[in-house]
C-alpha cells in the first residue's frame, strides 16, 4: 500500500496539528518528498521539528498566493482547521474563514495542480443523529458552526470532483485520540496528576463517543491517498462503538487504580453546539478499505498513562 505513494509529492496542511504529525511520521516512511504546511495556530513546532525529513512552511491557508506558490503536489491531505465546537459558537465568522473558506482555497491549491485531495471532515456533520450507529448516507444535520463549516467544505470538495474532475475522498473523523492530543482523555489525566482525589466532568458526563486511536486513523488515510479507486466516496473513520465520559472516567481510574478514591463531579452544563452521543457505522470502510481498526480503548489508556509517566 504504501509503495503507491513512493515517489509522489505529498502536501500536507495541519500537517503540525495532532493527527497530522502522526499522519506525517507515516508518510515519510514511503514518500521523501513531504510537505507540511501550517501556520502553528494549534499545530506545534516540536511536531514538526520531530519529522526532521519534511519541508516545513509556516503560512496560512487563506494565503492563497502563498500556497498556490509552493512546488505541485500529487497528493494533498486537507486537515488544516479550527476544530473547537464552542468556540465556534463564540467566533463563527473566524471558524467559517478558516474551514470554509479554506477548504475552498486548498481545493484551489488542488485544481491548479490537478492533484488528489484527501478532506478530513468530522462527525460533526452529522450533528444529533437519531440513528446509530450512523452510517455516512444519513446526511447532513449540522448542530454547530463548526459541523455547518465542514458540511460546506464537504459540498465545494464534491462540487470540485464534479466540475473539475478532481479526485477527491472525504474521510468523516469520530474522536481521534492518542499521544500528542488535546483531548477529553488527556484532561482527565491533567487533572487527576493535579489532584487524585477528585475529577470534574464538563456537561452531564452521559455525552457519548466513538474513540478511535489515530493509528488506526492514519492507516485508513493512507489507504484512501495512495490508491486510485475512491474517487468521490466519503467513509466514517471511527471505532465503530460508543463510550460516555462517565464510562471512561471510570476507566482511567480502574486502570490508575483510583476507582475507590477520586470523587467524580459533573457540572451538568457542557458548552454550546456540544452533541449527545456520536456512535459510527464503520462497514462502509470495513468493507471497500479493507480497513479494521486495532486498537482499543482499555489498551491505549495504558499506553498513554505510561508514556507520561503517570504512577499506575
Amino acid at each position: 500500500m504504501m509503495d503507491d505513494l513512493k515517489g509522489k509529492k505529498v502536501f500536507v496542511t495541519g500537517g503540525a496539528g495532532f493527527i497530522g504529525y502522526h499522519l506525517c511520521n507515516k508518510l515519510l516512511q514511503s514518500t521523501d518528498d513531504l510537505t507540511i504546511y501550517d501556520n502553528l495556530s494549534s499545530g506545534t513546532i516540536e511536531n514538526v521539528k520531530d519529522n526532521p525529513k519534511a519541508k516545513f512552511v509556516n503560512d496560512d491557508i487563506l494565503n492563497l498566493k502563498t500556497l498556490c506558490s509552493q512546488e505541485k503536489a500529487d497528493l494533498i491531505y486537507h486537515l488544516a482547521a479550527q476544530v473547537v465546537v464552542g468556540y465556534s459558537m463564540e467566533n463563527p465568522l473566524v471558524d467559517f474563514e478558516t474551514n470554509a473558506k479554506g477548504t475552498l482555497t486548498v481545493l484551489e491549491k488542488a485544481r491548479k495542480d490537478d492533484a488528489k485531495l484527501v478532506f478530513a471532515s468530522s462527525a460533526a456533520v452529522y450533528g444529533n443523529p437519531s440513528v446509530f450507529p450512523t452510517p455516512e448516507s444519513y446526511g447532513f444535520h449540522p448542530f454547530s458552526c463548526y459541523g455547518l463549516s465542514k458540511v460546506v467544505g464537504e459540498e465545494y470538495c464534491q462540487m470540485y470532483r464534479e466540475q473539475y474532475g478532481l479526485d477527491i475522498v472525504i474521510t468523516r473523523f469520530a474522536n481521534a485520540y492518542g499521544l500528542r492530543c488535546h483531548g477529553v482523555l488527556h484532561d482527565f489525566l491533567d487533572k487527576l496528576a493535579k489532584n487524585p482525589n477528585k475529577l470534574e466532568i464538563i456537561g452531564t458526563g452521559k455525552q457519548c463517543r466513538d474513540f478511535v486511536h489515530v493509528s488506526d486513523v492514519v492507516e485508513a488515510l493512507v489507504t484512501v491517498g495512495s490508491k486510485d479507486s475512491f474517487n468521490g466516496e466519503v467513509y466514517n473513520l471511527g471505532l465503530g462503538k460508543t463510550t460516555s465520559i462517565l464510562e471512561l472516567a471510570k476507566l482511567i481510574l480502574t486502570i490508575l487504580n483510583l476507582q475507590n478514591k477520586t470523587v467524580v463531579t459533573t457540572t451538568g452544563v457542557s458548552w454550546q453546539g456540544d452533541v449527545t452521543k456520536i456512535w459510527f457505522d464503520i462497514s462502509k470502510a470495513k468493507k471497500e478499505l479493507g480497513w479494521t481498526p486495532k486498537v482499543t480503548l482499555e489498551d491505549s489508556i495504558k499506553g498513554v498513562i505510561a508514556a507520561r509517566k503517570l504512577p499506575k
